[in-house]
């Protein structure tokens, strides 16, 4: 994950959002927007200075948009105060897909790019990506529950590298990086053959809106 602008524990399943879209070859870049800032509960976006969402809520993930490529300028508005939070300008090109994730606290707010790789190499295996947006959470280590510790020392504002699995129903842990503590519990994740997943962590491990886990599909070119 690259952070492009910073500015001076229950799991529930999204099954049913899950988006199943159709592949094939294209000419633009595919980008969508994750509202993970928990001290914002609703958030104005403009992409050139034309508006793209209004209201966004917190936790809402917006389907993906198709842009041309090239550089673009996105600012982020606290929707309460018409306040400007987040100011950056970033390329995108065309084939290539992207989350941009919306994160923070009062002491500042990220506006990070998660870049999901089109294809799947292996064709009988899924992938999965976990991206810690979590302001408050400490360095974690990651568990599946059956196959022991996949992921070692998560910081904010950082993602994991691509793990494959066997299409199967996966129970995962976080856990304070070097302990047993568990600190979020994310069972019944069901990864399918050919599909690529992100979980996003966001929230606040010690606060309202409590810590969540959001799996989410990624669009395959």
């Amino acid at each position: 994950m690259q952070q492009l602008f910073y500015h001076d524990f229950p799991y529930r399943p999204f099954a049913d959002t899950y988006e199943h879209l159709q592949s094939s070859p294209s000419s633009k870049a595919f980008i969508r927007l994750f509202h993970a800032a928990p001290d914002l509960s609703e958030l104005a976006v403009y992409v050139n200075r034309k508006q793209v969402m209004k209201p966004m809520p917190y936790s809402h993930l917006t389907a993906y948009m198709e842009w041309d490529e090239g550089m673009y300028e996105i600012e982020v508005f606290k929707l309460a105060t018409n306040e400007r939070i987040l100011h950056s300008r970033i390329r995108f090109k065309s084939g290539e897909v992207y989350t941009l994730c919306i994160t923070g606290a009062r002491a500042g707010f990220a506006l990070l790019t998660e870049q999901q790789t089109p294809l799947i190499k292996q064709e009988d295996l899924s992938a999965l990506t976990f991206v810690q947006l979590s302001p408050d959470l400490p360095s974690i280590d990651i568990y599946e529950r059956d196959q022991g510790i996949i992921s070692k020392e998560l910081d904010y504002v950082n993602s994991t590298h691509i793990h494959h699995f066997s299409p199967n129903k996966y129970h995962f842990e976080l856990k304070a990086a070097g302990t047993q503590s568990v600190l979020l519990d994310i069972p019944k994740v069901h990864l399918q053959t050919k599909r690529a997943y992100l979980i996003l962590l966001h929230g606040f491990a010690n606060g309202e809106p409590e810590l969540m886990a959001k799996v989410v599909l990624s669009r395959q070119l």
